[in-house]
């Protein structure tokens, strides 16, 4: 398009007066330039929390592009607490004492040597923060879908960083009611009960029912797409440092797994290859093929927002569990092989030294065998809830040393810490830390906290690779006890003593 310079004035014939002009022109111009950019810079934001609060309050809409941040995540050892939503509480808040609630959570957790924090944002297909896509948490405002007055997640954000921790937004991706089939509980507004309640049997697939709980389909197109958008809103709304999933995938779907919850959709898939003459796989690696395609869009999202943020994932530590043919469906192996689907894994591995099957050193080593790609780096969560439980709790979870020991913890991080090729911990979970119970063996662990080893790898860190052959003292790859065909035989994720909100909940 032709640009007509209203000061521009008639072209005169001697070059010097052209230039001249030119120059003023181009003066000019520079001016407006500046001009206008003054007058934007006092209608957009640029403070990422003042963006954040206006948002909660109604009064703007989120910025297409993320906002920077000066924060760096410390480098070495990554020494993380998961902050469940029962760390929360089921309660209304009013913005002055959730904040005096997460400056008192993150004091003790920097006070205990800490770097990370892995919090709780989306547990139930709700939010602890201003969503576009999914309604109010109440655990923050006390009621499902009601607003509670202010941004969360925002202060939450900022109050990590001022204490140097690092902050990961911990997601339940599929999750929507572990308590209920009723969908009519659900907010109004909850796109869960939408699509359940719709006139379209296609949006009602999106919602599944299965053993009195709540989920999306993870075949779905729809929930896939619905995951991404709520990380993608996170990840371009808030200086997050991390997006987190836990082991939360498909349910135990028992003996007739391969006739229920998303059969109908792997129906339609293998209807689609016969008619275009492509060879279907098993339902067992559709499957997996839908977890890992999922996560793959979740990652790319991430990292093209943000590359400074990573993605990971805390899988059951049991890793025959994953490869179950009716659980889990978790292709931990494929995710590590390549840089496309996590920055890391955190395996939950929640065992002694002593237990039968799955023993704390062997099973560790397991993990750090597995071959992997340079960027994605492993820590490994560590059983905090069982810390100071009694024999009698710690004989129900088949891991007695749990019961007779107080020093479980201290002595698996010193291992840990032997293991070049293990970059950190997180612990489950924050209110073990300051239960009162626990606090002759968190006493004794915390105490390592204060002393960082030459040789960690943290989260900015290149990890040193991981062993190519496993040490002679592992296992075959499954224990004489363990299940063939399903979790169930494994040993027991959760003693009955555990929140039923840990992430070790084999079978959800």
């Amino acid at each position: 398009m032709h640009y007509h310079n209203p000061f521009h004035q008639k072209r005169h014939t001697t070059k010097a007066s052209h230039g001249i002009k030119f120059v003023t022109s181009i003066t000019t111009t520079i001016a407006l330039i500046l001009v206008c950019a003054l007058a934007v810079s006092q209608i957009i934001p640029t403070d990422r929390t003042d963006r954040s609060a206006k948002v909660a309050q109604g009064k703007t809409t989120r910025s297409k592009k993320p906002v920077k941040t000066t924060f760096t995540p410390a480098s070495g050892e990554f020494r993380g607490v998961w902050i469940s939503f029962q760390d929360i509480g089921e309660k209304r808040y009013t913005k002055k004492q959730f904040e005096n609630f997460i400056n008192k959570t993150f004091d003790n957790c920097k006070k205990n040597g800490f770097n990370a924090v892995i919090v709780h944002v989306r547990p139930f297909a709700d939010a602890l923060y201003p969503s576009s896509y999914f309604p109010w948490s109440r655990y923050v405002s006390g009621k499902a879908g009601k607003h509670p007055g202010f941004d969360p997640l925002s202060y939450a954000v900022s109050a990590a960083h001022k204490r140097g921790l690092a902050f990961h937004a911990w997601i339940n991706p599929y999750r929507i009611a572990s308590n209920t089939t009723n969908v009519y509980k659900l907010p109004k507004k909850s796109i869960a009960r939408k699509w359940a309640v719709s006139k379209k049997a296609s949006k009602r697939r999106n919602v599944l029912k299965w053993d009195g709980k709540l989920y999306f389909n993870p075949a779905s197109k729809d929930v896939q797409n619905l995951v991404c958008n709520g990380v993608r809103e996170i990840v371009r709304d808030y200086a997050v440092d991390g997006i987190h999933f836990d082991d939360y995938f498909y349910p135990n779907l028992g003996a007739k797994y391969k006739k229920v919850f998303d059969y109908k959709e792997y129906k339609a898939y293998a209807k689609r290859c016969k008619k275009k003459h492509k060879k279907k796989v098993s339902i067992v690696t559709w499957r997996r093929n839908n977890v890992s395609n999922m996560l793959k869009r979740v990652r790319t999202i991430v990292h093209r927002l943000d590359n400074n943020c990573v993605f990971g994932i805390s899988p059951a530590g049991n890793i025959r569990n994953l490869y179950a043919k009716n659980n889990y469906y978790a292709d931990v192996k494929k995710w590590m092989r390549s840089s496309k689907y996590i920055d890391y894994i955190c395996p939950q591995i929640y065992w002694t030294f002593s237990q039968k099957t799955c023993p704390f050193r062997e099973t560790t080593n397991k993990w750090l065998a597995i071959p992997r790609a340079k960027s994605v780096k492993v820590y490994v969560g560590l059983g905090g809830y069982r810390a100071g439980i009694s024999k009698r709790e710690a004989k129900l979870g088949a891991d007695a040393e749990w019961g007779t020991s107080r020093t479980n913890l201290k002595r698996q991080l010193l291992y840990l810490r032997s293991q070049n090729s293990c970059g950190g911990f997180m612990l489950f979970s924050y209110s073990d830390l300051i239960r009162k119970s626990a606090r002759s063996e968190m006493k004794r662990f915390t105490k390592l906290l204060k002393t960082v080893p030459s040789n960690a790898v943290g989260p900015t860190a290149t990890p040193t690779a991981a062993p190519t052959t496993v040490p002679t003292a592992v296992p075959t790859e499954t224990p004489s006890d363990a299940p063939t065909d399903s979790s169930t035989a494994a040993p027991t994720e959760t003693p009955a003593a555990a929140p039923t909100n840990s992430p070790t909940v084999t079978g959800n």
